[in-house]
């Protein structure tokens, strides 16, 4: 199993290795990590998230769950690339984040309901 730093490395090779950094700005890629996940959210568009969770969780559409994995998959292919390009370690950047959401949303006073709580910035 790679690490998150073997995948950024291994995206920023592959992005050099075609020579797309060329075209790649920090806008350009927010924008691209923005397409993707509407990629992803296509797929369920007009579906019922109720059903469409038994018919995954059961195997019953293998079709939809390689089309998700896919976009799931272009998304933090972007992600990692927006990091190399900015960067920053993306597994810091995300083990950061967790531990905010942690403070944040105290086991003992969400746990069980749907909340969202503002952050501090």
């Amino acid at each position: 199993m790679a690490t998150i730093q073997e995948l950024q490395d291994k995206t920023k090779e592959f992005v050099d290795s075609r020579d797309w950094r060329q075209f790649q700005t920090i806008k350009e890629l927010a924008v691209s990590a923005s397409v993707e996940s509407n990629e992803l959210l296509e797929l369920f568009q007009w579906q019922d998230g109720k059903e469409l969770d038994k018919k995954l969780l059961s195997g019953a559409d293998g079709d939809l769950m390689k089309k998700i994995k896919n976009e799931t998959a272009d998304v933090f292919l972007t992600c990692l690339a927006i990091a190399d390009h900015a960067g920053f370690d993306m597994e810091e950047a995300f083990l950061s984040k967790l531990s905010e959401l942690d403070r944040r949303y105290k086991k003992e006073q969400v746990k069980g309901k749907s909340v969202k709580i503002p952050s501090d910035d």
